[in-house]
């Protein structure tokens, strides 16, 4: 069993919370409101439906195997060779992820902040602050999310409160955007969205048993699936929605409109220390999901000296994109895409199998 330190559900839901709302802040909103128009504030909510639907899969997975991670699980049903082979390709999973969304932030803060620094140099500065919060371990991480989650939510409040005066309620029609179903299809397709959750499979071993996992799991989900939809929301009563379309970031977007005469302008630095930190939390919460998987498949107990190499690994894969455009285009769609399969589908598969199989954890605690 993989323990990492000792902390409660509200440190857990806050490193969740961050982890799954900050990807609002980069292209998605954009790309997602090509697809769905003036429907973007409620795809979202279907999403967050969908993925506490697919989440229930892996509590009750965890919940037949009490106290043991979503590796040890995968050794135990499927045996070692080929529970380590899935539990790599999760890995690697989580590895690429997190390599892409730092590439994305890296592309877009070059683009509205720093212009003139190349990205690989933003790049290092942002891997070496990963490897150097992962050194201290699980516990910290989690404790730094407890904390800075309501300096964030303090933030994204001003932000949204702010904006208010460019909100016209007429922008919301089309209420139903390019049509139901296709809200429905997208918002079930793009539950990758909340995927992030799915991590606490590997944390599994460091919380307070299947009861804890499920608090924190579902809370989580629909914290996340609120905050950014009222964010969503927001953002299509602030711009057209063929406007919408085109922003590169429409939350910078909305912050760099707010003007309330001489008293307050230019509100953009408390977006972009939301975006900073936010996404800080989430690359790093992957990275270290990876780094645990591998320490497990590889039973390297000292996972420190593997840190460094791994965020080698991370930063040397955030170069395979060659532009912005194929980051946001291909790689990052892909993802919203296709994600939903390798977050939820392991949990799922290895529950059928087990119950096929009848393999049990030995003390069902929930």
């Amino acid at each position: 069993m993989q323990k990492e330190g000792n902390f409660g559900y509200r440190e857990a839901i806050s490193m969740f919370v961050i982890a799954m709302t900050i990807k609002f802040f980069f292209s998605s909103p954009a790309a997602a409101s090509k697809l769905v128009g003036t429907a973007l504030w409620y795809m979202i909510l279907i999403s967050g439906l969908t993925a506490a639907f697919l989440f229930m899969f892996q509590y009750l997975l965890l919940k037949r195997f009490p106290n043991l991670s979503i590796m040890e699980i995968a050794d135990n049903v499927l045996g070692k060779f080929f529970g380590s082979v899935l539990s790599l390709l999760c890995c690697v999973f989580f590895i690429f992820t997190a390599s892409i969304d730092m590439r994305e932030f890296v592309e877009v803060m070059k683009i509205f902040v720093l212009p003139e620094s190349p990205p690989s140099f933003i790049m290092i500065i942002f891997s070496l602050s990963v490897v150097a919060l992962s050194f201290m371990g699980l516990e910290t991480i989690a404790r730094f999310s407890k904390f800075i989650v309501y300096v964030l939510g303090a933030g994204f409040l001003a932000v949204i409160l702010l904006s208010v005066s460019n909100f016209k309620i007429y922008r919301i029609f089309p209420i139903l955007g390019y049509g139901l179903d296709r809200t429905i299809f997208t918002g079930i397709v793009r539950s990758s969205f909340f995927g992030t959750i799915t991590v606490i499979g590997v944390f599994a071993a460091s919380l307070h048993g299947p009861r804890e996992i499920k608090r924190i799991g579902f809370s989580s989900i629909l914290i996340s699936g609120i905050v950014t939809s009222v964010s969503a929301l927001s953002f299509v009563l602030t711009f057209p929605y063929t406007t919408a379309q085109e922003l590169l970031s429409p939350m910078y977007a909305m912050a760099s409109m707010v003007d309330l005469g001489g008293f307050l302008q230019r509100v953009e630095p408390i977006f972009l220390f939301l975006w900073n930190f936010g996404t800080f939390v989430e690359v790093t919460v992957l990275f270290y999901a990876a780094v645990m998987i591998y320490c497990h498949v590889f039973r390297i107990s000292d996972k420190k000296p593997v840190i460094l190499p791994m965020a080698i690994l991370m930063y040397g894969m955030s170069l395979i994109p060659r532009s912005l455009n194929e980051v946001v285009n291909l790689w990052v769609h892909l993802l919203r895409q296709w994600g939903w399969i390798p977050y939820f589908l392991p949990s799922i598969f290895l529950l059928i199998v087990s119950k096929f199989r009848k393999k049990k954890g030995d003390i069902n605690n929930a």
